[in-house]
């Protein structure tokens, strides 16, 4: 009996633990040109259920790669720790110049908590 609650207690706090120090991957990070002045940025990531993600913030574009940070905002002050899967749609100004986009995801406090790169389709 004490090794089932052992064993529970380890699907439940393994999970949490790797959720909270950050460093995940975005389940599936697209960037598609939608003209010739805006890139159209899709992402998944398990997140909070009291969570939104704000527009992005344009950072500095080199050789062609440009710099995008999402911001997670609290919904509610208390709130359950239910993880369920947040997707972001946004179109973000980018020249033809822009190749390449690298997205960071910071959480609430400011801790990044995912950040990949991917090419600009046409």
């Amino acid at each position: 009996m004490r090794l089932t609650r052992l064993a529970l207690a380890t699907l439940f706090l393994l999970p949490a633990a790797a959720f909270a120090q950050g460093g995940q991957q975005f389940d599936d990070l697209d960037a598609d040109r939608l003209n010739a002045n805006q890139v159209l940025i899709e992402f998944e990531y398990t997140g909070g259920a009291c969570e939104t993600v704000g527009p992005a913030a344009l950072g500095e574009t080199t050789d062609g790669n440009l710099a995008l940070t999402f911001s997670v905002t609290a919904t509610a002050e208390v709130c359950t720790m239910q993880a369920k899967e947040i997707e972001v749609d946004q179109a973000v100004a980018a020249d033809a110049a822009v190749t390449h986009v690298t997205v960071t995801l910071l959480g609430a406090d400011g801790a990044v908590i995912a950040t990949e790169s991917e090419r600009v389709d046409d």
